[in-house]
């Protein structure tokens, strides 16, 4: 399993090393991520303007406590929306970044595949099935949310606990999507993602962790994505071709 996370880590580097090395591969991932990033930042600015008069609207009941535990809930409050929001949002940003620069990114999958040996026979997906099947893993990160919010309201343990599972959470879920082109070139399906990177989760994981926090880094999102792109594409052009060659 310790191979397995490290090996995980070489092929992100080995995505870095691909679109830096052909600036065309990284100018073509960098433009839809930048135009989503600039939109999702525009709205957590607009929420965090606009939070602290929601939650004392939503928390009517705390009016008449003491000011200082009055405050402190309603902090605490804040700060789980914020992880929540962290933990929702850069899925969010993923799928609609893969979705709005879809051709930008098969291009730079297929010219990463490609140099690997491509597809014996290739069955695309349409764009519609695969913004729907990542809709899915966005939709599974927001009710996952829910618990995410709750256990940060936790006193004690939830200002750990909670991003820490968000984070593992979130990596996995992020990892699904950045390995969307290699099966949809052949006609797989979110279940079959889901399967293929379950059986080496530790690899899977390896990859997706570094890639989920460098993108919480502002701005730096914008170089991962394209970065991230190619890692998902070699590591998911891995474990397809050890299935294909494992006996039946």
């Amino acid at each position: 399993m310790i191979r397995d996370f490290f090996a995980g880590i070489g092929l992100l580097l080995r995505g870095f090393g691909i679109v830096f090395r052909t600036p065309r591969l990284l100018l073509l991932g960098a433009l839809p991520a930048a135009l989503t990033g600039g939109l999702l930042l525009a709205l957590v600015i607009v929420l965090a303007v606009f939070a602290p008069g929601l939650i004392a609207g939503a928390t009517p009941f705390l009016n008449d406590w003491d000011p200082t535990y009055r405050e402190l809930v309603r902090e605490l409050i804040g700060v789980a929306l914020v992880v929540a929001l962290i933990f929702f949002g850069l899925l969010l940003f993923a799928a609609a970044t893969l979705a709005v620069g879809a051709p930008f990114y098969e291009k730079i999958a297929h010219r990463v595949e490609d140099r690997l040996g491509g597809v014996s026979t290739e069955n695309d997906t349409s764009w519609w099935t695969d913004t729907v099947d990542n809709a899915k893993v966005v939709g599974a990160s927001a009710l996952l949310s829910i618990p995410m919010f709750l256990i940060d309201l936790v006193p004690g343990i939830g200002e750990t606990a909670g991003p820490v599972i968000g984070v593992c959470v979130s990596a996995w879920l992020f990892g699904l999507e950045l390995s969307v082109v290699p099966f949809s070139r052949r006609g797989l399906p979110l279940a079959a993602r889901r399967h293929v990177l379950g059986k080496r989760r530790a690899m899977a994981f390896g990859f997706a962790l570094p890639a989920y926090l460098l993108c919480l880094v502002p701005l730096l999102a914008i170089v991962v994505m394209p970065a991230a792109t190619a890692g998902g594409t070699l590591l998911a052009h891995r474990l397809l071709e050890e299935q294909a060659q494992a006996p039946s």
